[in-house]
């Protein structure tokens, strides 16, 4: 049986998957391994936070920052 809990883990797992889809399109010149580094560094930033709804938004954004960054 599926909680709510389980639900909204895999919903993030999707996003984050579709996340790092969307970074390997905009940076093909990044490994893919060091995306997904990058992106579970940040992801792991927002695991104590009781609503996870943006978390995905602002991982993104802190993630393509520090790759505009020279």
């Amino acid at each position: 049986m599926s909680t709510l809990d389980t639900m909204a883990s895999e919903q993030l797992d999707t996003h984050f998957t579709q996340l790092e889809d969307r970074l390997d399109r905009d940076y093909a010149d990044v490994a893919r391994p060091r995306l997904h580094a990058m992106v579970d560094r940040e992801r792991a930033r927002f695991a104590g936070a009781r609503i996870h709804v943006f978390v995905p938004i602002l991982v993104e954004r802190r993630v393509r920052a520090a790759l505009a960054t020279p």
